[in-house]
């Protein structure tokens, strides 16, 4: 009998070096604890407050400012997958992303032209797929400016839902939010429970040419833009209470340019947010009006805003 066990152990352990399919993955689980936020928890594994939405919407949390203590959230991550021989995109979007005609969507996220064009040991990135639900008012462009701070990524959203006509999405429409840079950075994470895949091949040593080469790629990797550094660093501020810091952080950022229309229309709306906390309402009304004029179909979330503001922004729509 003790044979036959160490024979099926070494089956098995030779099965997963050999096969071409990935193996597993551990699934990140997080308790509660008393006094903590969901925007706290998004910042200690992703590293950024804003994505306490992605927590909500994965957990089917209602109201993500009242989570109680005790309660068990699960972390999505997104991974990543080394292409082996005989691979496809539609294969791997089939075993990953449940439909092989989703292999557009993963060429949009790993800016791959040409399907057939992908090599073996190529990385690519495999989304996490976060749940979500369409509600009154909210464009594609709303949702991608939510989850992705871009307006201009509705196209993947279409894509990956396989929604023809973005102007036909209704409230209470199901889609999956695919995210592709959701990773943890938290190294003390919780691993418990083995489901989804991370790599193709087991995890090479780490030589100190390796760590060079790290080292040098991430010296020459080009810096965030100055005027995004400040944005995101008012954002921090806003969420910390901090909001004296946080007027003159995303100001900052709107002296140092901001390029793109998402990023503008950020800073003038979480100015409008930190105004109202402020109880300045006419510079809150100021704010607001400037963000309607880059994006007149903006609307805001009552789950995620508070009354307070939704009421000061009300005003401004009815101007």
């Amino acid at each position: 009998m003790r044979q036959f066990t160490h024979y099926l152990a070494a089956v098995i352990l030779l099965f997963m070096l050999a096969s071409p399919i990935p193996i597993f993955a551990a699934v990140i689980t997080h308790t509660v604890k008393e006094g903590e936020s969901l925007t706290g928890i998004a910042k200690k594994y992703y590293g950024s407050d804003e994505r306490f939405i992605i927590l909500a919407e994965y957990n089917n949390i209602p109201n993500p400012k009242k989570i109680e203590a005790g309660l068990k959230l699960t972390i999505p991550k997104s991974l990543r997958y080394k292409i082996k021989k005989g691979d496809s995109l539609a294969q791997i979007s089939k075993k990953y992303l449940d439909n092989k005609d989703r292999y557009k969507a993963l060429m949009e996220i790993n800016a791959i032209s040409d399907p057939k064009a992908v090599s073996i040991d190529q990385i690519i990135k495999i989304p996490a797929k976060i749940p979500y639900t369409v509600k009154k008012g909210e464009t594609l462009a709303i949702i991608a400016e939510k989850f992705y701070g871009d307006i201009k990524r509705y196209s993947l959203i279409a894509s990956y839902n396989f929604i023809s006509d973005p102007k036909t999405l209704e409230p209470g429409q199901k889609l999956i939010i695919p995210i592709s840079d959701l990773e943890i950075v938290e190294s003390k994470a919780k691993k418990t429970d083995e489901k989804k895949i991370v790599r193709a091949v087991p995890e090479k040593p780490v030589s100190k040419n390796n760590i060079e080469k790290k080292e040098i790629a991430k010296a020459e990797a080009p810096q965030k833009e100055e005027g995004q550094q400040f944005l995101k660093k008012g954002i921090d501020s806003y969420f910390k209470g901090k909001y004296d810091e946080a007027v003159a952080e995303i100001n900052t950022g709107l002296e140092k340019g901001l390029k793109e229309k998402g990023d503008k229309l950020k800073a003038h709306r979480f100015l409008a947010y930190t105004y109202v906390a402020k109880e300045d309402k006419e510079e809150a009304k100021r704010q607001f009006k400037k963000a309607l004029e880059i994006d007149q179909k903006m609307e805001l979330d009552p789950i995620y805003v508070s009354p307070k503001i939704i009421e000061v922004f009300k005003e401004v729509k009815g101007e």
